[in-house]
């Protein structure tokens, strides 16, 4: 039997549709994949995965981490890409103590990080990136320098104001790269090391046991060691030996001794029996005693001297009894070579070549250079030459990357200078002359410089140009090129080109024109003399040294004679042994005035005057020539920090002819003859802050000043200066010791001592709790606390009472910062004071009237704690007693009344240190009676009764009230509410016909008070009642038909029965009509209609398909109508 709802027909089409989609997308899939013999098109490739930024070389010195970092990109995010990490060719770096690695994969980069670095460590590295498209790689170096054991001092960085930010980052770079010189923290020794270098005294055989490999460089270095594989051999021979027994001596010799050259040794051995012959060998040859060695036998000892030690003395001494041998490893110390003669400050310009010499004193001493802290390595621009004690560095063909300091290093001391690489300054390697053109001729100026990059201006008699239609200005390469087209009158004049970047690399030449005044006049003419008289300036402005000529056209018939004056001073013509000498053309169409090698005196006003017989004629030139300035003044020098001074001058007496553009501040070290130029824009101002020099080096500075024409005399060098820097603050400040009267104060010299080194302390006490807290100094001799000193006893001190304390270092620069501690009670054991109220004493303590009152209080303080009672701010009665021990305070009454009651306040002092606390006490009793109880209204068998509070609750909380009544006619009285919370009540169910009084009584935690009644009874009357049936109306339940249930449509299978339902409701009982396409159903017996309890039904018997179609149902009565429609549909 088929399921109803369920078509078969659809659910076959279904599945048919299903299997072509799945078809067509198989077949789309296989369209889009490329087949494995083709290849893909070139532009469908995938972008390749690798590294985008390749890591950059790092260099660092043993011990300080260094990070090098690569970024990659991967397309692929359902393969992860590998990061590889190679040393060398093959050598792969994994993460653990020496390496950290670590990526963000958000950015792709990737990081590897060197912890505490070995100098093994540097070398070649590459870094790969593996996926699945496939792998790149890319190389970096990692150079790491050896630490330095050096005494220089640490230099401390000072804040500098710098308005230009590019001295902003010269100044950073100079600071880091003098710690990398300076800084002793950086220097990765043993501990052993630091501390046997601070005290003077060296074992190399512990330092060797103690330390790690990567620290043998730098011990042999200090201790002047040749070789160091045979010191490590001997250090393992002497671990064997060291365990091996030996009956024969009773006391065998030490395993090793150090000691300087020349100092004695005495090695010292005991044997068991004192008749025994003991044998001393000297690296396994035996010793005679004679030439420097004494052997000495004392009962069971046995003595080897040598007085005065040399360094064939550092070797294996051995005693033997027998077969029993005992040695001692014996180490001579040379003393450490110091530098004789240090190097000096160097500036050159890029591809220059500087030396650095210096001098040691011990020409087979060891030695180092370095830059920045880093060991400089040896190749074709670094080398290194040894002559006896004299030692030279030389760098070819210097870069920008060479500047920097370098630093000479010996195992006794050190000496460092900086070395500065400019820029080369532009020249002029083809320069241009003076020209003359005819009218509309063209004009070229043509030069060269050394430098592509050179920028220049060029210049008419002194005033800027700018290219037009007519005049060109080109810059190809190295050429500069200036092209006047058609020549006139007013293009003649000086010309000149400047360099930007230097004001003194300018050159200059005249323009002179020829045939434009050439005029063929026989008749006779007064003379005349060409100028161009739109130019109301005729001053020529020209430098020293040059040669001046005025090449004037002239003209007259007769020739007119010309003459040549300077102020009144006639000149004479044709002299050759004068410098300064006239000269006329012979055609007499021109005349000259030439001034060969000018000087600042030949200024002045020249005057051209020309006579014939037809008249006279004059014209006044101005010479103005200028050089460079004369010296300024002494520089003063003031302010001087760790690297900085303050230098103020004055302008020199003679500005060469010309405004003075600026200054140029020079500075030297005082035993060094080479100035080095510390700026390189001229100054504008008399003032200058020299920085970036180094503490504890002497210094002197000069200046000079520019102008156009170039840079002047310079001064006299300054009085010389030391830099110096205050030390750091001192360490370890703390209270070390404290009796009740005294406090011991210790502390820790400065890290940075710095080269003023330190003079002492300052300490400075303070008591708190003054009204001024004022510091007084703690004086010793001259006010300071010696150097030397690291600890204090502060004594004389009160008991009890806070101080504060500070520390300061003091040397010639001046004082560090305070070191502070405090405050610090005075007493041998502190405590803080300190009241701790048990929770019960929180919140009011309760007792009852004539009862005891017992409140315990525990505190904590020392040292002498003072307690205080108080209630209230005034002092306690006579009846309250106090009990105090030694961490609690009591407070007690016998016999508590009302008044005790408060606020009670206990004040614990210890020192200047003040707490204190409250206890709140409430000595309770019972609670007066009510006010005011009234009686508000009679209502029937009820009356509501109204009262105030008392006016004294027993000084606790009123917990409720009582009510009573009591009839009139008796006198019991009876509970009406035995707790009402409420200050008003209703009694109910009163007996009719009787009179009430009533009265509250008030309850607290000790008990009930008194009584306070009604005045006034309640009347309570009787009252007579008289039923009335009351009249109500018929009610109507009839109703118009109404479905409550509609008719549903129907689907029927063919030859089935079906039926169509609903519900209505409705009186009087309606009649039912059925309707079939709006055609009523009658009497037809395929249809049988049914109506009961509101239930309507049409039953179709044997549906056939005529029987679909719309169905209705009408309900008609008296007062209306309803009807409901379905649909029926019949199917096979």
């Amino acid at each position: 039997m088929p399921v109803p709802g369920a078509d078969p027909a659809k659910k076959i089409l279904k599945k048919k549709v299903v299997k072509k989609v799945v078809k067509k997308r198989k077949e789309s899939v296989a369209e889009k994949a490329p087949a494995k013999d083709v290849a893909p098109k070139a532009e469908e490739k995938p972008v390749p995965d690798g590294i985008v930024e390749a890591p950059e070389n790092a260099t660092t010195t043993e011990g300080v981490e260094v990070t090098v970092r690569v970024k990659v990109m991967h397309i692929d995010v359902l393969h992860a890409m590998k990061v590889i990490w190679i040393k060398g060719k093959w050598k792969e770096l994994t993460k653990g103590d020496r390496y950290d690695m670590w990526c963000n994969e958000r950015t792709g980069e990737h990081f590897l990080k060197f912890r505490q670095p070995k100098v093994s460590d540097g070398g070649s590295y590459k870094v790969k990136a593996v996926s699945p498209i496939g792998e790149n790689e890319a190389s970096f170096n990692v150079a790491v320098g050896l630490f330095n054991i050096s005494t220089a001092p640490v230099v401390e960085e000072h804040k500098i104001e710098i308005n230009d930010e590019k001295d902003v980052l010269k100044d950073v770079d100079f600071r880091n790269r003098l710690k990398k010189v300076y800084t002793l923290k950086s220097i990765r020794c043993s501990e052993r090391l630091r501390k046997e270098e601070s005290s003077g005294k060296f074992d190399i055989w512990s330092l060797l046991k103690t330390a790690s490999t990567r620290d043998y460089e730098s011990i042999a270095f200090k201790f002047g060691i040749p070789d160091m594989r045979i010191m490590l051999r001997r250090l393992s021979q002497m671990s064997k030996l060291a365990n091996k027994k030996c009956p024969s001596f009773t006391k065998k010799l030490p395993e090793s001794h150090s000691l300087n050259l020349g100092e004695k040794l005495v090695l010292e051995a005991e044997v068991a029996n004192e008749q025994m012959t003991v044998k001393w060998l000297k690296n396994g040859n035996e010793i005679t005693p004679g030439k420097g060695y004494q052997i000495v036998t004392k009962a069971n000892k046995r003595y080897l001297m040598i007085d005065q030690t040399s360094k064939d003395d550092d070797a294996t001494y051995t005693c033997v009894v027998g077969k029993d041998v005992t040695a001692c490893e014996v180490f001579v110390q040379e003393p450490p070579v110091t530098i004789v003669k240090g190097l000096e400050d160097a500036q050159i310009a890029c591809g220059e070549t500087t030396e650095f010499c210096c001098e040691i004193s011990n020409e087979n001493g060891k030695f180092r250079f370095l830059k920045d802290g880093v060991d400089i390595p040896s190749n074709d621009r670094f080398k290194v030459k040894k002559e006896g004690v004299k030692v030279t560095l030389t760098i070819t063909e210097a870069v920008i990357e060479d500047e920097g300091f370098y630093q000479f290093m010996t195992n006794g001391s050190s000496s460092c200078s900086e070395l500065l690489v400019q820029e080369p300054a532009a020249v002029f390697t083809r320069a241009f002359s003076d020209l003359k053109v005819n009218f509309k001729e063209t004009a070229e100026f043509f030069c060269e410089v050394s430098n592509e990059t050179t920028k220049g201006n060029w210049l008419k008699d002194g005033k800027p140009m700018k290219a037009d239609d007519r005049v060109k200005i080109t810059e190809t390469g190295k050429a500069r090129k200036l092209v006047i087209s058609g020549v006139k009158d007013s293009d003649q004049g000086e010309y000149t080109f400047a360099a930007e970047d230097n004001p003194t690399c300018s050159i200059t030449a005249a323009l002179e024109m020829t045939g434009g005044h050439i005029t063929v006049e026989r008749k006779k003419a007064p003379p005349k003399i060409f100028l161009d008289h739109s130019l109301k300036d005729r001053s020529i402005q020209v430098r020293a040294g040059n040669k001046i000529k005025l090449d004037i056209p002239i003209s007259g018939e007769p020739a007119p004679v010309p003459e040549w004056k300077k102020g009144p001073k006639l000149l004479e013509e044709g002299s050759s042994k004068l410098r300064v000498r006239s000269d006329t053309a012979p055609n007499g169409k021109r005349t000259s005035l030439i001034i060969d090698k000018s000087k600042r005196t030949d200024s002045g006003e020249y005057t051209l005057i020309l006579t014939s017989e037809e008249g006279f004629e004059s014209a006044t030139f101005t010479v103005k020539v200028i050089d460079v300035p004369s010296a300024p003044t002494v520089p003063k020098v003031s302010n001087v920090t760790a690297e900085t001074c303050y230098a103020v001058w004055t302008g020199p007496s003679c500005n060469g002819g010309c405004e003075i553009k600026g200054y140029v501040m020079e500075r030297k070290k005082t035993k060094s003859e080479r100035w080095i130029r510390l700026n390189f824009d001229p100054l504008q101002g008399v003032e200058y802050e020299a920085r970036r020099m180094i503490e504890g080096t002497e210094y002197q500075l000069r200046v000079r000043a520019v102008n156009e024409v170039g840079v002047g005399e310079p001064s006299p060098a300054s009085i010389p200066f030391t830099p110096l820097a205050p030390c750091s603050e001192p360490s370890g400040f703390k209270v070390s010791a404290a009796t009740d009267d005294s406090l011991e104060l210790s502390w820790l010299p400065p890290a940075d001592i710095g080269a003023a080194g330190l003079d002492g302390y300052l300490l400075e006490q303070q008591l708190v709790g003054e009204e001024d807290e004022k510091w007084t100094t703690v004086q010793s001799n001259g006010g300071l606390l010696p150097n030397n000193t690291s600890k204090i006893l502060m004594d004389k001190l009160v008991t009890g009472k806070k101080y504060r304390f500070r520390l300061a270092a003091i040397n010639k620069a001046g004082s560090s910062g305070f070191t502070e501690i405090g405050p610090v009670v005075c007493a041998a054991v502190v405590e803080e004071a300190k009241i701790v109220l048990p929770r019960h004493l929180l919140k009011p303590v309760k007792v009852k009237v004539g009862g005891k009152l017992h409140v315990n209080v525990p505190y904590q303080g020392r040292p002498k704690p003072q307690l205080t009672w108080s209630k209230e701010g005034k002092a306690l009665e006579d009846h309250v007693a106090v009990r105090n021990s030694l961490d609690s305070s009591v407070l007690f009454i016998r016999t508590a009344e009302r008044w005790d009651s408060g606020k009670y306040d206990l004040q614990l002092k210890v020192g200047d240190d003040v707490v204190g606390a409250k206890v709140e006490v409430a000595v309770i009793d019972i609670p007066s009676k009510p006010r005011q109880v009234k009686l508000v209204e009679v209502v029937g068998n009820s009356a509501s009764l109204k009262w105030e509070e008392p006016n004294d609750s027993g000084n606790t909380e009123i917990l409720g009230y009582i009510v009573e009544k009591r009839d009139a006619r008796s006198d019991d009285w009876y509970v009406v509410y035995d707790k009402l919370r409420h200050k008003q009540c209703q009694v109910s169910d009163l007996v009719l016909g009787n009179n009430y009084f009533f009265r509250v009584r008030a309850f607290n935690e000790v008990g009930t008070g008194e009584s306070n009644g009604t005045k006034d009874s309640a009347n309570i009357p009787k009252e007579k009642t008289v039923y009335k049936k009351p009249d109500y109306a018929p009610m109507d339940f009839r109703m118009k038909p109404e479905f409550t249930q509609l008719l549903n449509g129907r689907r029927i299978v063919e030859n089935y029965n079906g039926t169509l339902s609903c519900a209505l409701k409705c009186n009087p009982r309606p009649k039912i009509k059925w309707f079939k396409n709006k055609i009523e159903i009658i009497d037809n017996p395929k249809y049988k209609m049914t109506q009961s309890m509101g239930i309507v039904q049409l039953e179709i018997r044997r549906a056939r398909a005529g029987d679909a179609g719309n169905y209705t149902v009408t309900a008609i009565n008296e007062l209306g109508e309803a009807s409901c429609s379905a649909e029926v549909t019949v199917k096979e």
